[in-house]
């Protein structure tokens, strides 16, 4: 499967301001949160989103050798494996609004979030990676691939030490940084969906086996 072709993005950007812009893909909504001052922050107002940008097919690799990705997705249960990576999605689930920066958003049209975390290891020891964020997708039922709305990242400073991405802070994609890791690293992505349940999503990070997330 060649999952670098026809790959799409949807970015998403909150102003923190009275006027706000429309995205013509993502269709997302934010509302800002309400503080403990005297006067109340204005609630329900709509934020609009950047029109979504096809991602490059050429772009540059981070690392020396391309590794292209198998054309058989690997279940969710395993880990996905090639020279330069091991890839585990830890856990995959919808969620109707996700909170970040203060807003709380929430797709249009009955949509739902699909949040997903993963622990990559990096195979190659004593080699600091630095993988944007541009490189990890999902291909969605209609085999369109788009980057996170929303991401963070932990790389713990011990290999060994067990973390739960589902706690991790998350950023918009116009603010998230790229991942830097030498032995491992956790991730949270969160991507825009219709909700539909059955669906069969292929997740996918730089040159590693694409794997299967089931929503059912």
């Amino acid at each position: 499967m060649n999952t670098r072709n026809n790959l799409r993005t949807l970015f998403l950007t909150a102003f923190v301001a009275l006027s706000l812009a429309c995205s013509t893909v993502s269709e997302l909504s934010a509302t800002a949160t309400p503080e403990s001052t005297a006067t109340s922050l204005p609630t329900n107002t709509p934020t609009k989103a950047p029109t979504a940008t096809k991602k490059p097919t050429s772009t540059p690799r981070p690392t020396d050798t391309p590794i292209p990705a198998t054309a058989t997705a690997i279940p969710m249960e395993l880990p996905a494996i090639n020279t330069q990576y091991e890839v585990k999605v830890l856990y995959a689930s919808y969620f109707a609004k996700v909170f970040s920066g203060g807003f709380e958003y929430t797709p249009f049209y009955g949509g739902k979030f699909l949040d997903a975390g993963v622990i990559i290891k990096n195979l190659l020891p004593g080699k600091t990676l630095t993988i944007p964020w541009e490189y990890v997708y999902i291909i969605d039922p209609k085999n369109e691939a788009w980057y996170p709305n929303f991401g963070g990242s932990y790389a713990p400073q011990n290999k060994n030490e067990k973390f739960d991405p589902a706690t991790l802070f998350i950023y918009p994609q116009d603010a998230m940084e790229d991942i830097i890791f030498t032995d491992v690293v956790y991730i949270r992505g969160i991507w825009a969906t219709d909700g539909a349940k059955p669906a069969t999503y292929l997740f996918g990070f730089d040159t590693s086996p694409l794997i299967e997330i089931v929503m059912d």
